[in-house]
C-alpha cells in the first residue's frame, strides 16, 4: 500500500500508528527467505564518509553503502539507548509499551502486551534460527526496558549457524559510545574539525569531536571484520545487512535531547550478494522520512512475517516514507524531561512539558564526568564568552520549539513565537496531540512514587560516584581555556 501525502493529517497519523501487514509486496519478489543481519552501533549520528563527512575515514561502511541503499532521514524514537532499543526490537513505540524511562531496575520493568515480542522471537516462528553474535567487546548488548528471557537466542557465534536454514543475527558494537577509543593509525587533526555553531569553536570542543571521529574509524574496521567473517563462513550469500545506530552522537545537545543531533541516525540496507541486491533494487539514496521502528517492519516483511503487527512501515514496500516521525524524552537519571517531538520534512516541533532547566544543566553526573563541552560551556558563560546561539544551552529551556529544519538544519532559530509561523505551529501541535492520544502515550501519565524515588536515588548515587571525575575534568577544561587566552 502506498501512502498518499494528500490524505488528511489525522488519517495519516492513524495509518502509520496501526499499520497491519507489512512487507507483503517485497517478500513476494524473493524466492528463498533471506538471511538478515542487524549491525547496531551505539551513539552515532550520520557522521560517516558516505554521508558527506570528509574528515572521517570509513571505507568499510562506505562500501556497504555503495553495495546497497543509504537512507538519509531516519530517526530514533528515543534519545537514549534503552528507550530506542525497546522500540526497534519490538516495532512499537516505547511509550505505547509503558517502557519509556531510561533504564528501569529489573523489578520495575513492565511485561510486554500479549502478541508483542522481540523481533527474533517472531522470526523463530517463521523458521529462522537466531543469533546474538558476541565477537567484539561490548557485543551482546540488548538493554531492553521490558521483562524477557535473556537466553532466547539460539546461538552466539557465526560457526554455530546452519547454512541450510535462514538466520536472523544481531551484532552490537560498543563504539562509538564514550569513552572514545583513539585511532593511532589515522589520527584526526582537531584543527580541521568544524563544530556545530551552537558550540564554542574552541580546542576543547574540536578535540572532543576529533576523538569521537577517531572512534568511528576504529568501529569501521570492526565492520570490515564482520564482512570478512561473513565471506569466510559462506554466510554472505542471500544475506541482507542493516547497519544503523540506536540514537545520535554522544554530545551535549545531542544524545538525551530531541534535536536532530540526538535522534537522527544512519541507516544502510546492503548485501554482498549481487543477485539479492538486484531483486530488491538496493542502490542509491532515499531521502524520505523513516523511523527506526520501520527497520523492524521491513525485516519482518522480508522474512515473510509481514502478518506480525507493528507500528512501523516497510521501507522497501513504501519508499516514499512517512509524513511525520515522532520521538520522546522522559526520565534520564534524576532529570524528568517529559518532552515530545513531531517532525516532517520541513518543520520540527518540540513540546517540553518540563523546562525549568537548561540543556547543559540537565547533563547527568556520568556526562559531567566525561563530556568536556559541558564544562567548556559553563566556564565560557561565566567569562561572558558565549555568543547568543551558544548561550541558549545554559539558559532555561522553553515550553515550545518550532524549527524550519529545511533551512535551519542546526535548529538555531525558534519560530514558535513568530506570528508568521502560527499556522505551522498549530498544525504540528495538533498532529502531536493526536499522535499522543492514538499511541496511548504512557509517559503522559503520573509516575508511581516508587519510580520517582528509584530515579531520584539513581541520580544521587551517580553524583557521588562521579564527583572526583567531574572535578578533574572541570580542572582540565578550565586550564585549557586559560591557556587559550
Amino acid at each position: 500500500m502506498k501512502l498518499n501525502r494528500r490524505n488528511s493529517i489525522l488519517f495519516y497519523v492513524f495509518l502509520v500508528i496501526f499499520v497491519c501487514p507489512t512487507g507483503i509486496v517485497i517478500s513476494q519478489q524473493l524466492g528463498n527467505k533471506p538471511n538478515i543481519l542487524w549491525i547496531i552501533i551505539e551513539d552515532l549520528s550520520p557522521d560517516l564518509g558516505c554521508y558527506g563527512n570528509n574528515l572521517v575515514k570509513t571505507p568499510n561502511i562506505d562500501g556497504l553503502a555503495d553495495q546497497g541503499l543509504r537512507l538519509s532521514n531516519v530517526f530514533a524514537t528515543g534519545v537514549a539507548c534503552s528507550p530506542s532499543r525497546t522500540a526497534f526490537v519490538t516495532g512499537f513505540y516505547q511509550n505505547y509499551l509503558g517502557a519509556h524511562h531510561m533504564r528501569y531496575p529489573d523489578e520495575l520493568k513492565p511485561a510486554l502486551p500479549d502478541s508483542i515480542d522481540p523481533i527474533h522471537i517472531h522470526l523463530k516462528e517463521f523458521g529462522y534460527q537466531t543469533a546474538n553474535i558476541k565477537s567484539f567487546p561490548g557485543n551482546g548488548k540488548t538493554d531492553w526496558l521490558f521483562k524477557y528471557n535473556t537466553d532466547s537466542y539460539d546461538f552466539e557465534k557465526w560457526e554455530e549457524l546452519d547454512s541450510d536454514q535462514p538466520f536472523f543475527a544481531r551484532i552490537n558494537l560498543r563504539l562509538t559510545h564514550r569513552p572514545f577509543e583513539q585511532d593511532e593509525e589515522y589520527p584526526v587533526n582537531p584543527d580541521e574539525v568544524i563544530v556545530p555553531p551552537y558550540y564554542p569553536d574552541h580546542v576543547v570542543a574540536r578535540k572532543d569531536f576529533a576523538n569521537y571521529y577517531e572512534s568511528i574509524q576504529v568501529m569501521d574496521r570492526q565492520i570490515g571484520k564482520i564482512v570478512e567473517d561473513l565471506k569466510e563462513s559462506g554466510l554472505d550469500r542471500n544475506t541482507l545487512i542493516f547497519f544503523f545506530s540506536d540514537h545520535g552522537r554522544p554530545m551535549t545537545r545531542a544524545k538525551n535531547y530531541l534535536y536532530d543531533s540526538g535522534i537522527q541516525v544512519p541507516l544502510i540496507i546492503s548485501t554482498l550478494d549481487d543477485n539479492l541486491r538486484l531483486k530488491l533494487g538496493l542502490q542509491g539514496q532515499n531521502e524520505s522520512l523513516f523511523s527506526l521502528i520501520d527497520v523492524t517492519a521491513t525485516t519482518l516483511g522480508l522474512a515473510g512475517a509481514g502478518s506480525v503487527r507493528t507500528q512501523g512501515i516497510s521501507i522497501l514496500d513504501e519508499p516514499e516514507g512517512r509524513e511525520f516521525v515522532w520521538a520522546a524524552a522522559d526520565r534520564i537519571g534524576e532529570i524528568h524531561f517529559k518532552s515530545r517531538m513531531i517532525r516532517n520534512e520541513k518543520y520540527k516541533y518540540i513540546r517540553n512539558y518540563h523546562h525549568d532547566f537548561s540543556v547543559n544543566s540537565t547533563s547527568t553526573a556520568h556526562r559531567k564526568g566525561r563530556h568536556p563541552i559541558y564544562h567548556l560551556l559553563n566556564i565560557m558563560n561565566e567569562k561572558g564568552q558565549l555568543n547568543p546561539d551558544q548561550k541558549k544551552l545554559v539558559e532555561p529551556m522553553v515550553a515550545e520549539e518550532l524549527y524550519d529544519v529545511s533551512s535551519d538544519p542546526f535548529e538555531l532559530h525558534n519560530l514558535a513565537r513568530d506570528p508568521d509561523f502560527s499556522i505551522a505551529l498549530d498544525r504540528m501541535l495538533r498532529t502531536l496531540n493526536h499522535f499522543t492520544k492514538e499511541i496511548k502515550d504512557r509517559g503522559m501519565e503520573r509516575d508511581s512514587d516508587e519510580i520517582v524515588q528509584v530515579f531520584k536515588k539513581y541520580g544521587e548515587d551517580s553524583n557521588m560516584r562521579n564527583e572526583a571525575r567531574i572535578l578533574e575534568l572541570k580542572r582540565k577544561v578550565f586550564q585549557l581555556v586559560e591557556d587559550d587566552k
